[in-house]
């Protein structure tokens, strides 16, 4: 809830996935700037979620921000050898949420082929 608020706040159009399925799904059929990924999630969990949109599954090349509460160093190795593109920890203020999406927002994405 608090996410969706303050995404919404900064213009942000958001959709809401309850579970990682729901997720593929989601990103199969629409165009995101970008992709704010649990990684606990019934059914299947943020790590494969993501590895299944990287691998093509979905086409989609939206950057992914893993949202945890898992704080050691080997939890953001795993995210990111997933293939996210960064980690917000819980909790997170919304300067860092700004900081993450000022990022992204000055990052070329890949083109298509």
């Amino acid at each position: 809830m608090v996410v969706r608020v303050l995404m919404e706040r900064r213009d942000y159009e958001v959709v809401e996935a309850a579970s990682g399925l729901e997720a593929l799904d989601l990103v199969k059929d629409n165009v995101f700037d970008v992709v704010l990924m649990d990684l606990s999630m019934p059914g299947m969990d943020g790590l494969e979620t993501t590895r299944r949109i990287r691998s093509g599954e979905s086409g989609n090349r939206a950057p992914i921000i893993a949202l945890t509460a898992h704080t050691s160093h080997n939890e953001q190795k795993m995210c990111l050898e997933a293939g996210m593109n960064a980690v917000l920890r819980k909790p997170f203020d919304s300067k860092q949420l700004d900081r993450l999406l000022g990022l992204i927002d000055h990052t070329s994405q890949e083109p298509e082929a």
